[in-house]
């Protein structure tokens, strides 16, 4: 009888043993289904912020990029700001709106020739559309310093010639250079990921190919704006 017993203890332990272990499996699965399904968010999310391209191009991507440089030019006419040059952006005494929008047009003209030159160089087999949505679409960290720029109080620009200095006398000045810099890092790496998405171009070629055609972008969209403008 005693033996019996002690069986039926035995029975019963192992039993809650093993509901403990499952319960403990069952929990450590949904615990990395969270963190499987966090990861996969978090991922996205970088994706879309760096790398919209592969969900958007053609003609949405070029219909939300031209909505995007009609808002730069409002906001950048109201702050006094030109984006004159294909990765620049400056001050001025008094913006028009017709002036933003040429500057803004040549910046995009400039961008798509040199890097769709560059990819007929380097890939060859790609569409005219999707450079010129990617492209447009990448303008869109642009948009941010052009809505920031409408709360600085810039210095004039007189006082800056003669005294570099006086920059530091605004405090939402140095704020928006601050914030410059990141911006313009987005702003290349869209780009970099618009040229090479919309190409197709992989290889050893692709990062140089890239470089050289900002460089000669931002060359030509300066000439073209100080000779047209």
């Amino acid at each position: 009888m005693k033996l019996f017993q002690k069986l039926k203890v035995m029975k019963r332990a192992r039993q809650k043993n093993f509901d403990t272990q499952g319960d403990v499996y069952v929990r450590v699965k949904s615990d990395l289904k969270k963190n499987n399904y966090k990861q996969m968010k978090r991922n996205e999310i970088i994706n879309l912020t760096f790398n919209p391209f592969t969900r958007i191009a053609g003609w949405q991507a070029l219909a939300l990029g031209v909505v995007i440089m009609l808002l730069m030019a409002m906001a950048g006419t109201y702050a006094n700001v030109y984006f004159d040059g294909a990765i620049d952006m400056h001050f001025t005494e008094k913006a028009t709106l017709k002036d933003s929008l040429n500057c803004l047009g040549i910046d995009f003209i400039s961008l798509v020739l040199t890097l769709s030159v560059a990819g007929l160089i380097i890939a060859k087999n790609f569409r005219l559309l999707d450079i010129l949505g990617t492209v447009s679409l990448a303008k869109a960290p642009f948009l941010l310093l052009a809505i920031a720029s409408m709360a600085v109080n810039a210095p004039n620009l007189e006082e800056i010639m003669k005294d570099p200095s006086s920059i530091f006398s605004s405090f939402s000045f140095v704020v928006l250079m601050v914030l410059t810099i990141p911006i313009m890092i987005w702003h290349i790496i869209l780009l970099f990921n618009a040229f090479k998405v919309s190409t197709g171009a992989i290889g050893n070629k692709v990062v140089p190919a890239f470089i050289i055609a900002l460089l000669v972008a931002e060359i030509i969209s300066k000439i073209l704006i100080s000779y047209l403008l």
